[in-house]
């Protein structure tokens, strides 16, 4: 993947009430992944948006609670 065309997504979805990610079709990420993921979320809370990871599999869970970042979770995935 291109972590700079991601990016590009991640601030035109940030646009939006809401921001959703389905993660329907991922198996793994790395840590620049998962630091779009946290400025986007932290970009979510400082302006009122919905911020929302869905269709997690196991294997990408346990990579973001095992770099700490189980945060980004929410709650349904607790």
């Amino acid at each position: 993947y291109d972590v700079e065309a991601l990016k590009k997504e991640f601030l035109q979805e940030l646009q939006n009430n809401s921001f959703v990610v389905d993660m329907k079709n991922v198996n793994k990420v790395d840590f620049s992944i998962i630091q779009l993921l946290i400025s986007a979320q932290k970009s979510c809370l400082n302006d009122s948006k919905d911020f929302e990871l869905k269709n997690l599999n196991d294997e990408v869970s346990a990579i973001f609670k095992n770099a700490a970042c189980d945060f980004l979770l929410g709650d349904a995935h607790e």
